[in-house]
């Protein structure tokens, strides 16, 4: 009876779920053939008048048509933003943005109030492209409330609110309603205005933790060294924090210049690994009596990654390789010999 029942309850579970699935393929078959046939229709159009679309926005001729529904205004989304990643015209950007604005708001702002989130992705990517203003707005009023949007959407709209509402920017930088840590800032500072990077600067102290990191890292990246920017870094060497003066360290061997050993002296014989590693790397930078003494210390490290850095450096050094070859063959510390033949070999 046991046995019977079993059977009868797997043989609806299995109807129940090959219903289910062949439910899913025919979904997924409706929605391949209307995504098709949407293709097709903004290709048609495409062909159509390609050639109208090219004379008014490079020519500057009028143009006799608007486009009169969803289709042919996806259509000539695809095409605006054809045009604007192609061509590097600021003429053309403008008449993109100006026809958008007269013409298409309220394509735009159905999609910006739709709930599918990947809809909602792609406008505000346009609106930066596109420069669609009249959208910021909307944007603003979305990034008050409390919290129905994902990081990325978020991150998205914090980009749209720093090229046109600098206070509302800041104001989300310093209390953001989502979390965020030094990778998300560093995705803003790579997309915004040098201006904002250099009111961060000077207003270092007062920014949250996430962002001096972010900050210390995205201006490690900077061709543009200068003394004044070398004495920003040197500055923080003073800090309590461990993580920031980490940061800071690496971005100094980034530049390759320092102005006063004696700052960087107690680095040397850091509790910190991390620490002495960026030393290790630094070293390359100071006066070669100095760098020949502290490099040959840290070659007898506890850590065989400071062990190592100490030998690349030394190695790209004039002497160094007298002083690696010196390491070998006194055989006082094993690991520093060994670090110096790999080393050695490598080079």
């Amino acid at each position: 009876m046991i046995d019977r029942q079993f059977l009868v309850g797997a043989v609806i579970a299995g109807t129940i779920m090959l219903i289910v699935i062949l439910c899913i393929f025919i979904y997924l078959v409706y929605k391949g053939t209307k995504r098709n046939r949407i293709n097709e229709k903004m290709n048609a159009y495409f062909e159509q008048y390609k050639t109208q679309w090219y004379n008014y926005l490079v020519y500057n001729k009028p143009l006799d048509h608007r486009p009169e529904n969803q289709i042919t205004m996806k259509a000539v989304d695809h095409l605006f933003v054809s045009y604007l990643t192609t061509l590097n015209n600021v003429s053309i950007h403008t008449k993109v943005s100006e026809y958008a604005a007269s013409n298409m708001q309220n394509y735009y702002i159905e999609q910006i109030k739709s709930r599918d989130r990947s809809v909602r992705l792609n406008v505000l990517q346009r609106t930066l492209l596109l420069e669609l203003e009249f959208l910021v707005p909307l944007i603003e009023r979305r990034l008050k409330r409390k919290r129905d949007y994902e990081m990325e959407e978020y991150l998205l709209m914090l980009r749209v609110v720093a090229k046109y509402n600098r206070n509302l920017f800041y104001a989300h930088v310093y209390k953001p309603r989502l979390p965020l840590d030094d990778y998300e800032y560093k995705l803003l500072l790579s997309t915004i205005d040098e201006g904002y990077i250099d009111y961060f600067t000077s207003h270092f102290d007062s920014l949250p933790i996430g962002l001096k990191l972010a900050l210390l890292d995205f201006l490690s990246l900077s061709t543009n060294v200068s003394n004044d920017f070398l004495s920003f870094y040197e500055r923080l060497l003073t800090s309590e924090d461990q993580e920031l003066r980490i940061r800071v360290l690496k971005a100094i061997a980034s530049f390759g210049m320092v102005s006063d050993f004696q700052l960087y002296e107690r680095f040397v014989d850091s509790a910190s690994w991390e620490e002495r590693l960026m030393m290790a790397k630094i070293l390359r930078f100071v006066k070669e009596e100095v760098s020949y003494q502290n490099l040959q210390r840290l070659m007898a490290d506890s850590n065989w990654q400071v062990r190592k850095q100490a030998a690349l450096s030394l190695l790209n050094m004039p002497n160094g390789r007298v002083i690696l070859q010196q390491i070998i063959d006194s055989e006082n510390d094993l690991y520093a010999a060994d670090m110096a033949r790999e080393v050695m070999k490598l080079g």
